[in-house]
């Protein structure tokens, strides 16, 4: 296998952001959000979003200074040999406790929920031999896979709405956002040990085209995440109540458990299962090859293969000895996650931005001088499609509008989506400290909110394609 030569797309990597931030945020954190901020639970995921766009502006920065590179090689670059030597090894003890958190937390959600007969060191063998199997491929395969399964996903989530339309309950969540901006901070604090694992994402830095299209597909994998996320723990608040949630375990599963199609489909959650599951599979797969490529690094070598069995078989061993029940599986991943996160990752990030000043910019054409030639080809189609479209200034209005929207450049792209964000934060925030006084904030709040996040969804995914034009 050879890494030097590997590419995927800007819809790729926004899909695998997405998996990774959904996949582990749906299975244990919710009932400890909804026990927090009660029936305002759904806006717990505000300021890990800035995080993760501060994220994505510190790794574009990265890509122009260091093209064709990793995270863990930009650190040696960084910070010297030993510096960098020491801050990949902090980060590859991140990325260890995240992979022994995921794999108990699927094993002890297969064993609770599927399979209750069959023994948890069984279900995460199986496991292992999944990463086994794919730790001798490479990021690409995982993306394709990924592709088959997270659009469904999100078509799923979004039909929540439609499928659960008979159990809906709106007085369960009224009023709004009277919990307090204390405990709105408080949950959305947890929700950082969930965002902060988008940092992993930078060992696959040099798979990218350009820096423009890392931070599009990043922005947009977050912003998607963050609509998905603030959906279901709607939906769970909204079907269930914000008391019967705060005291099951899986709560997105006992929602699921409450889709009926007509009289006579009620048992819809192992289909939804079967879709989900091999998302949250893909995040661990995606954490695990990030895993293998920093300890590569360490010997700068980008062919990890030699080292899969051997890894796969000590994180088995350590999964296992690691924690005993349920329990500290979840405590450790929701309170202690945020505490190793903010810990280091906002001064790794500040050192990035300060030290990467002594290299300067590449220029962008050089950062695709790696690939085989289909990112300038598709550039270059889709010029030829825009020129061909808006010759003619024919068509309908509708349609016109459309391609004079699509025409904007990618500058204010961004900028209408970080108006966008700022604005939804800005929405929760008054309705945080006033709606206790005038009920009426409230509900406005969570309306423009939730009318906010839809229109970031949708300017990030022109600002995506922007950046692959541009």
């Amino acid at each position: 296998m050879s890494n030097n030569v590997l590419v995927i797309n800007h819809r790729q990597m926004a899909w695998l952001v997405g998996s990774m931030l959904t996949g582990g945020g749906l299975l244990s954190l919710q009932h400890e959000l909804v026990r927090i901020s009660k029936m305002d639970a759904w806006f717990s995921y505000v300021l890990p979003t800035f995080y993760v766009l501060f994220v994505a502006f510190v790794f574009a920065q990265l890509c122009r200074r260091f093209p064709r590179m990793n995270l863990f090689e930009i650190t040696m670059k960084v910070f010297g040999r030993i510096a960098g030597t020491v801050v990949n090894l902090v980060i590859l003890l991140h990325i260890w406790l995240v992979l022994m958190r995921d794999l108990r937390a699927l094993g002890k959600f297969i064993n609770t929920m599927l399979l209750p007969n069959t023994p948890e060191e069984i279900l995460v063998m199986l496991l292992m031999l999944v990463l086994m199997f794919y730790g001798r491929t490479s990021v690409e395969v995982l993306a394709r896979v990924n592709d088959l399964f997270f659009p469904l996903f999100f078509i799923v989530i979004a039909l929540l709405p439609l499928l659960l339309s008979n159990e809906l309950n709106q007085e369960l969540i009224q009023p709004v956002l009277v919990s307090g901006p204390v405990k709105l901070f408080y949950s959305n604090l947890l929700s950082f040990g969930w965002y902060g694992d988008v940092l992993l994402a930078g060992a696959f830095l040099h798979t990218m085209w350009n820096a423009k299209q890392l931070q599009a597909s990043i922005r947009h994998g977050v912003i998607m995440s963050t609509s998905l996320l603030s959906l279901f723990v709607f939906m769970v608040l909204v079907v269930l109540g914000p008391v019967m949630p705060a005291n099951m375990i899986y709560p997105n599963y006992s929602l699921v458990q409450h889709v009926h199609i007509t009289d006579f489909l009620d048992r819809v959650d192992l289909p939804i299962l079967s879709i989900w599951f091999p998302v949250l599979v893909c995040k661990v797969l995606l954490i695990y090859m990030a895993f293998l490529t920093g300890l590569s690094s360490l010997v700068k070598e980008r062919d990890y293969t030699f080292i899969n069995s051997p890894v796969s078989l000590i994180l088995l061993l350590t999964s296992m000895l690691a924690f005993k029940s349920t329990t500290e599986v979840q405590a450790f991943g929701n309170y202690s996650s945020p505490v190793i996160i903010l810990s280091y990752q906002p001064l790794l990030l500040a050192a990035l931005l300060i030290g990467m000043r002594r290299f300067p910019e590449k220029p962008e054409g050089n950062q695709a001088s790696g690939g085989s030639g289909e990112a300038p080809k598709s550039q270059g189609k889709r010029a030829s499609d825009g020129s061909s479209s808006g010759g003619g200034g024919g068509g309908s209005p509708g349609a016109r509008m459309q391609h004079r929207f699509q025409s904007m450049s990618y500058g204010r792209f961004v900028l209408a989506s970080n108006v966008l964000v700022v604005l939804s934060a800005g929405f929760v925030g008054a309705g945080a400290f006033l709606a206790k006084t005038y009920a009426l904030i409230g509900v406005v709040g969570a309306l423009g909110y939730s009318l906010c996040l839809l229109l970031a969804l949708l300017t990030s995914h022109y600002e995506m394609k922007a950046a692959q034009s541009s």
